[in-house]
């Protein structure tokens, strides 16, 4: 563990052969019914500044076909989504839990009432895994690839969790795009902060937070709060470390960072 500074700068960094972050093996697995694979790709998990590697086989539910809702105008100002959120119901992880906080800040943002850490980890302990079938969305044991506390999370078991307060949701990434499935980039994340929908996307840490390290996989989960376009800049839910709070980037620094994962992203309905 580090200090206090960057100990807790996302203990996060899980990731996913397949496409997602947090959950980890080397092999594919045969997809499921009513489910497909994804090509393998890894993705380093929510972490520390110095790092901490997995892969992980992943299967990813087929995206259900509901009508999208009309755009709404571009906003006047070019402001789209709302930069409070990244801040209102932030909270810094204290584990390997940079999904859970994520979800937690979705919740507080729909609901009007976020839930305490401890509270979304015993939620997600008690939820079986449909990422990894026999585990638990979020296994809190000390993660033996670098002995810090918690193994992360599939990006679509958060999902599951949003389920539990009444909140549907939809996966996506390049691939599931190309294939008829959700949009995702930045011109409809757009349209998402646009809509009032809350969105956490995959991103690489290093290259948001501009430290040393491998910048070729995304695996730390974050919400993003708004772009403001015309001052070219994007508002973040990072709770990776006490510094992150009201976290603000470049909409290239992003987009590098996003790019890394595919564009994958997890978007409300």
């Amino acid at each position: 563990m580090v200090d206090n500074s960057v100990r807790n700068k996302a203990i996060c960094l899980a990731a996913l052969a397949l496409l997602m972050s947090g959950c980890s093996t080397d092999t594919a697995e045969p997809a499921a019914p009513g489910t497909s694979s994804v090509s393998a790709q890894p993705h380093s998990g929510c972490s520390p500044r110095d790092g901490r590697p997995t892969e992980v086989p992943v299967r990813i539910k087929e995206p259900e076909q509901t009508p999208e809702p009309a755009a709404k105008p571009d906003p006047p100002d070019g402001v789209y989504g709302d930069p409070d959120a990244a801040t209102r119901y932030w909270a810094e992880q204290s584990e390997g839990d940079c999904g859970l906080m994520a979800t937690r800040t979705v919740i507080g943002e729909l609901t009007g009432q976020a839930p305490t850490e401890r509270d979304i980890i015993d939620m997600a302990a008690d939820t079986p895994s449909e990422c990894s079938p026999g585990e638990p969305v979020y296994d809190e044991s000390v993660d033996p690839t670098d002995g810090g506390v918690g193994h992360g999370t599939c990006t679509t078991d958060l999902m599951l969790l949003l389920d539990q307060f009444g909140i549907e949701s939809d996966y996506t990434n390049d691939d599931v795009a190309a294939d008829g499935g959700v949009d995702t980039g930045m011109d409809a994340l757009l349209d998402y902060l646009n809509d009032d929908r809350q969105v956490i996307v995959c991103v690489n840490s290093r290259i948001i937070w501009d430290t040393e390290g491998d910048r070729t996989n995304c695996g730390h989960l974050i919400t993003v709060a708004a772009v403001d376009v015309p001052n070219d800049i994007v508002y973040l839910g990072d709770s990776g470390g006490a510094d992150t709070r009201g976290e603000q980037v470049s909409m290239a620094t992003f987009e590098q960072a996003w790019a890394t994962g595919d564009h994958e992203l997890l978007v409300t309905r």
